[in-house]
């Protein structure tokens, strides 16, 4: 019994040895970072804002109209009619929404234009983290924020090396 104890122990401290030799190496990459300052990021990002401007620019327009017709309305109010104030107020509702329509349909084209940036920048990104990690014999790659990661050592940090081959990519 003595003898089974023993060899289990020293099968136990021979596993544990290879298996401190052959502990996984890990990193993690500041995606933030990466969408929001590379090249890339800094493209995407001037042409969002201007579409915004674009979006803005059309919808102060109209904004500016409906303004207009309720100061018009309420210059002539005291000279209409029930029945023509109720039409003026059904104009100028239908108008309101027509307005707010024009704008959940800007926020939505502007959304979708972030998402497809995103979408297209987080696939070039990964393709670049792959090729690093497996160059530095990596096991695992965590996304800096989104992990908990609460303590990484210095050298665990890969944003700068995919940072640098993503703007080179983008030249």
């Amino acid at each position: 019994m003595k003898k089974f104890a023993l060899l289990f122990s020293f099968i136990a401290l021979l596993h544990g040895t290879a298996a401190a030799a052959e502990a996984p190496t890990m990193g993690y990459v500041d995606l933030r970072k990466l969408l929001v300052e590379s090249k890339v990021g800094q493209k995407n990002k001037a042409e969002l804002d201007k579409l915004i401007k674009e979006k803005e620019k059309a919808l102060t327009s109209e904004e500016g109209k409906l303004q207009s017709i309720q100061r018009a309305f309420q210059k002539d109010m005291l000279l209409m009619t029930d029945d023509q104030k109720q039409a003026k107020q059904k104009e100028f509702q239908e108008k309101a929404e027509a307005y707010q329509k024009l704008v959940n349909e800007a926020k939505q084209a502007v959304g979708k234009k972030d998402n497809e940036f995103a979408s297209q920048s987080l696939a070039e990104i990964k393709k670049i983290i792959a090729v690093v990690a497996k160059e530095m014999k990596l096991s695992l790659v965590l996304e800096a924020s989104e992990s908990g990661m609460l303590y990484a050592e210095d050298g665990m940090d890969l944003t700068q090396k995919v940072f640098e081959r993503y703007d080179a990519k983008a030249k």
